[in-house]
């Protein structure tokens, strides 16, 4: 009898906490992701306060500021090894299409779909290209 509770304990203890760990569906990539610069020939943009977020299928891009993020934008995204394309995006609150595409380039985003190759990922580091453009972020 106490053999067999030591080995319900050695059993039933690892299940518990491995319940409460939380599964990356994305790996590394998940997460938030601040911009650090975007290279775009001899032009190296460094942004203020740009987050990307990505958590499942879901991409946010945000502003950061000492009281709130502002309106954000979210949209949708598919990631294949080294592959991810974003699209549908919407303005939150409210989850409206964007009727202006303006307001996308304030984080380098030009077009209703964006294919990006992924260069570089790890859990601090993340690099990205598309279009003859280099997006470097570093995990927040």
């Amino acid at each position: 009898m106490r053999g067999l509770k030591r080995i319900l304990l050695f059993v039933i203890i690892p299940l518990s906490l491995a319940s409460c760990e939380r599964i990356f569906v994305n790996g590394d990539f998940d997460g938030m992701w601040k911009l650090q610069s975007v290279e775009c020939g001899d032009t190296v943009y460094t942004p203020d306060n740009i987050y990307y977020s990505f958590q499942r299928h879901l991409a946010m891009l945000g502003e950061y500021s000492d009281e709130e993020f502002p309106a954000y934008y979210m949209a949708e995204f598919d990631k294949e090894g080294n592959s991810l394309t974003m699209y549908n995006f919407y303005e939150y609150p409210g989850l409206q299409g964007i009727s202006d595409k303006e307001k996308l380039k304030r984080y380098f985003i030009f077009g209703d779909t964006v294919r990006f190759s992924i260069e570089a990922l790890d859990d601090d580091l993340l690099v990205m290209s598309s279009g003859g453009m280099r997006y470097c972020f570093s995990k927040w």
